[in-house]
């Protein structure tokens, strides 16, 4: 009889599991040959996610044309403008309002935020290329805002993955030399790369995790939550370090999410009912063609909508789009912010409390009111609409 009570107790137990969000929304984990080493994958629940192999890779290489069509630099500056950081913008990051939330896209996922004393540094990338080397590899065409030299104090740097367009080599040792006591917010796996450049607070976190830490006197959450998606920076380490986003929260304050790489699952809600409503997130919307290709790893803008409803955003600005050429896909240059536009108009009729959700211009420093209502259009001095 005890052992029909164990296993009855055990299948109770699979059960509550299968009905528990956060177990059922957590990575596969495998252990290597002989326990050495692990790999990582999405959940089984989440039914839309593959990753594609070479066959799949080759048809896209081989079939498909890229509609880019990034024009010249005339062209560029009026349609996707990029504001240098002078001295008046490096005193607004130096001193940002104390109450509100301030960002700045610096470009692709690359992104600052301030709120509450705290500045945090999203996936830096800063060289030309996002490449192992700077002679071939998808290359920027337009360029970045800032250098590294430039920025204000930077007390903590999240990062979403390891693929090269969200994580520079040259840009970790630039920042761990000018500021030596960055808190490295960074997801399972990618630890020890850190350590390699010398970094010392590295938080190295699996899906769920939390950590609360003070900073400038104030008690600061850095949750890791979930993303659909993958990882590889080598020929021979596919898969072997997580990937995820960030949510932020201050005590009694504010609350910023930061998505990460992701294709669309069911995990969105269950990151708005644990951590929302948020203030501010940073959703990607580029990056999407072809479908067959890109849909289980990018979002396009039409679920980036999705996405702000389901986390409970306020305000969401678009990221991953109009930086880098090469990154394999294939829409125009100007696609995901005509079909952004054409999605959240559609989402907003009949919905009084969707929020904001839009493009802004690289290098635009931004501030949102603590009590912004975010139903009504406002501009920030630099023209950015919100």
């Amino acid at each position: 009889m005890a052992c029909c009570k164990e296993n009855e107790r055990s299948q109770f137990d699979d059960m509550a599991e299968e009905n528990d969000p956060f177990k059922k929304n957590s990575p596969i984990i495998k252990k290597g040959w002989f326990g050495y080493g692990v790999s990582y994958n999405n959940p089984a629940s989440w039914t839309d996610w593959y990753k594609p192999g070479a066959y799949t890779f080759l048809k896209m290489k081989l079939t498909e044309k890229n509609e880019a069509g990034i024009p010249n630099e005339e062209e560029l500056n009026r349609t996707l403008p990029v504001h240098k950081l002078d001295e008046e913008g490096k005193e607004k990051l130096k001193n940002p309002p104390k109450n509100d939330i301030q960002f700045m896209w610096i470009g692709h996922a690359t992104f600052l935020v301030q709120f509450d004393g705290l500045t945090v540094l999203a996936d830096p990338v800063f060289l030309d290329r996002c490449s192992p080397v700077q002679v071939v590899g998808p290359i920027r065409y337009r360029p970045t805002p800032c250098e590294i030299k430039d920025l204000p104090k930077i007390d903590a740097v999240i990062v979403s993955h390891n693929h090269y367009d969200h994580l520079e080599h040259d840009a970790v040792e630039k920042l761990n030399s000018r500021f030596k006591d960055i808190n490295w917010y960074v997801p399972e796996g990618t630890g020890s790369w850190f350590q390699g450049y010398n970094c010392v607070n590295v938080k190295e976190m699996t899906w769920w995790e939390e950590d609360v830490v003070k900073i400038e006197g104030k008690e600061m959450k850095f949750c890791c939550v979930p993303a659909q998606h993958w990882s590889q920076r080598t020929a021979t380490d596919a898969m072997k370090s997580l990937w995820c986003g960030w949510v932020i929260k201050s005590k009694d304050s504010h609350t910023f999410y930061y998505s990460g790489d992701t294709g669309y699952c069911p995990v969105f809600k269950t990151i708005g009912e644990k951590y929302g409503p948020i203030d501010l997130s940073a959703i990607p919307i580029g990056c999407y063609a072809p479908r067959y290709f890109m849909k289980p790893q990018h979002i396009n803008p039409e679920e980036a909508v999705k996405v702000h409803t389901e986390v409970g955003s306020k305000c969401s600005v678009a990221i991953h789009w109009g930086t880098f050429n090469g990154l394999g896909s294939h829409e125009f240059y100007l696609e995901p912010k005509t079909l952004l536009e054409e999605a959240v108009s559609k989402a907003m009729e009949g919905n009084k409390n969707f929020g904001k959700f839009s493009t802004v211009e690289h290098g635009a420093i931004i501030p949102i009111k603590s009590n912004q209502d975010t139903t009504n259009d406002r501009k920030d001095d630099d023209g950015a609409k919100l």
